[in-house]
Order: structure tokens, then sequence, then C-alpha cells
């Protein structure tokens, strides 16, 4: 062996323990949010995006399990590190230095959601500053995003169920919400499809494993690579067929980083 190499050598057999051995100590957290994720009867967590995110964590050798907590506690938990995961978190600009990032793991469009009955018609983003209310969970990126475009009449629960069961019985009058949830929301609370519409797009996001800002460069590499391999053996879209539209599956499966618009000066209104 060349004796000028050995010290690379060895750098590098030490960089991939370190990496090992921090990376089996992350704690990774999720929220309750159908289909993706959700307790079983027993509480063990499951759904098509934790199993997906659990296959990741064995192929890493990851140690414990995901747990699964109400979505401003797991954020908290996330600024506060050390050593977190949580899934699934919208990356946006405001965000963006603050965690680091593996994924796409999933693409979703943010809407307005109404009665039907209410008959009611959004033009642009600024029509919906005219109602009473709009429900959105506590924490969620979306109501972060509409504050910061000057609306005041949003009300904020612990989950989007209470928004669907808060929309139904008409103490609000548009729930905003990712598309890739609504269908089974009503399914589990029981209503009806057809007494409900979709009236209003406003942006298309990114959702990934944010990382704590303490986790060293070289295990967000790992993952990502990992997560990569996964999209490129077709793993992750078997977990994802069956519940996601193919088209978003087909989008995410391919190892490439989106182009955000904090990155490219344009409006992030897409």
């Amino acid at each position: 062996m060349n004796i000028y190499r050995l010290p690379c050598i060895i750098w590098i057999l030490v960089m991939s323990l370190a990496v090992t051995c921090y990376g089996k100590e992350i704690e990774v957290f999720t929220e309750q949010s159908l289909p993706g994720g959700y307790s079983d009867e027993t509480g063990y967590a499951t759904g098509p995006t934790v199993e997906m995110v659990r296959e990741l964590m064995r192929r890493l050798n990851l140690k414990g399990d995901i747990r699964i907590l109400p979505w401003k506690r797991g954020y908290r938990y996330l600024l506060a590190g050390p050593k977190v995961a949580l899934f699934e978190t919208t990356r946006t600009e405001e965000r963006e230095q603050l965690f680091k990032w593996v994924g796409p793991i999933k693409r979703v469009r943010w809407v307005f959601f109404a009665k039907k009955s209410a008959k009611i018609k959004l033009n642009s983003l600024e029509d919906a500053m005219k109602f009473n209310t709009i429900c959105i969970y506590l924490g969620d990126a979306k109501g972060e995003y509409l504050k910061r475009q000057g609306f005041t009449n949003i009300f904020q629960p612990v989950s989007s169920k209470q928004c669907l069961n808060m929309l139904k019985s008409n103490r609000t009058t548009l729930w905003v919400a990712s598309d890739t949830i609504i269908s089974s929301l009503l399914k589990e609370t029981g209503m009806k499809p057809s007494e409900f519409e979709i009236i209003h797009l406003f942006g298309t996001k990114y959702l990934y494993i944010a990382l704590s800002i303490d986790v060293p460069d070289e295990v967000v590499e790992l993952w990502q690579k990992t997560l990569d391999e996964m999209k490129l053996d077709g793993t992750l879209a078997s977990f994802y067929k069956g519940t996601y539209a193919d088209e978003m599956i087909q989008a995410i499966s391919v190892p490439e980083q989106p182009s955000f618009t904090w990155n490219t000066g344009k409006e992030d209104n897409n």
C-alpha cells in the first residue's frame, strides 16, 4: 500500500464511522396526517410515507422508530434539536436556513376548500381576505404564508380534521389544505366528497425530511444518497402507488432537487 494514501484512507474510515454513529442517534418524528402517516389501533405509526421513511431508516441502520406527535410539538423539537428529524416538512424560504433537508419526498398543491352549497368563487388569493374565517391547522406552513400576505382572518386548531368538521358545521367558510389529504379525511370522517369542492389553487410545494441544524453535512448527504437510491430502484414508488397520483409519484422519483423560487428571484406563488 502506498504510505502516502494511508492518512487519506484513515480519514475516510473515521468520517464514515462518525456518520454512522451520529446517524444512529437521530430521533425521527412525524404527525398524524392521512393518508401518509397515522397511528393504527395499537398506536403503531404506519401509512405509505411512514413506511417509506422506515425503510430509509433501515438502510441507514438507524436505531429507534418513528414517533407521531402533534405538528407544533414536533416542529418545536426540530428547532431545538439536537439530532432530530421531522417529516413531512414543507420547504420554504423562511425555513431554508433553519434546518437541513433530505428529499423531496412529496409534492403537494395548496388549495382553498369549501362547501359546494356555499357557491363561493375565488378569482385570486386576495379574494379570500373578505371572508370571516379561514381554517388552517396550527403550525402549518400555509398559515405562515397567508399571514405574511396580510391575512388576519385565520383560525388555527391543532388538526386538519378539526378544520373539516368546522367547515361542515358552518363554523368556518374556507379550509386551506394540501390536495393529497382531502379525500382521506373525508373518508375518515364519513363526509360525502360531493358536498365539497376545491375552489382555488395557490401554490405547489415540496415536502422534505427536515433535519435539525446540528446534524453534520456528511450525515445529511448520506440520507439524501440513500433516498435517491430508493427513488431510482423503485422503492419509493412502491410505497406510494395506489395512494398518491401517478403523476406526483413520477415527478418525485427523479433524484433531482426542484428549483426554488427564492434561489431564482421569482415570486413564490406557484
